[in-house]
């Protein structure tokens, strides 16, 4: 916090601009996915960081891993209570938070779908609670594939089928575009 502090913006001669952080009036709900283990320590402890107070739902087929990233956060200072996990069905866990009054924001990472239905029923809630909730997600994505000219075809073409199939399962990324050199197009196609 100290180095977030430290980064003010200018002021002019006889002004005094000063940038202050708060926690939210609430505590911030974060879920976090079963596919990418880095980002469970940085929902929940971003918003700790803030000196907000975290209900953390993480993927049930991140159990273990969570249990971890809870130990490190302990070991590292975090008092308990700062940041709770809460394990179960995600629908009950999600419907308890969201119609509590001192819900104040969600960080989250997920499907498309799941995060239109959360945004959905936080505003179909938004008269319950005690301030407007922050909203911030991040869905699957839509990515590119850039081939330089001096790239070699066959090898070109087994990345953008690694990229594409080997995690299909696990990655929130979709390949959707590819761009290689001229010379390549025809032997990339064909292949």
């Amino acid at each position: 916090m100290q180095h977030i502090y430290s980064q003010q913006p200018k002021s002019d001669s006889g002004v005094w601009n000063r940038l202050g952080y708060r926690p939210l009036e609430g505590f911030v709900y974060a879920v976090t996915p079963f596919n990418f283990t880095a980002i469970s320590g940085n929902l929940p402890g971003s918003a700790a960081m803030m000196g907000n107070t975290v209900v953390w739902k993480p993927s049930d087929h991140q159990i273990f891993s969570a249990k971890i990233v809870i130990d490190i956060f302990r070991e590292a200072g975090l008092p308990d209570g700062v940041i709770n996990a809460v394990y179960g069905d995600p629908e009950m866990i999600t419907n308890t938070i969201l119609e509590s009054k001192h819900f104040a924001g969600i960080h989250f990472t997920g499907s498309t779908s799941v995060f239109k239905g959360l945004w959905k029923k936080i505003g179909g809630n938004i008269e319950n609670y005690n301030s407007y909730p922050r909203i911030v997600g991040e869905t699957g994505g839509k990515d590119f594939i850039i081939g330089h000219k001096s790239a070699d075809v066959d090898e070109f073409v087994t990345a953008v089928i690694r990229g594409a199939l080997n995690f299909k399962v696990k990655s929130v990324q979709l390949h959707q575009e590819y761009m290689c050199p001229t010379h390549c197009q025809k032997n990339f196609l064909a292949n």
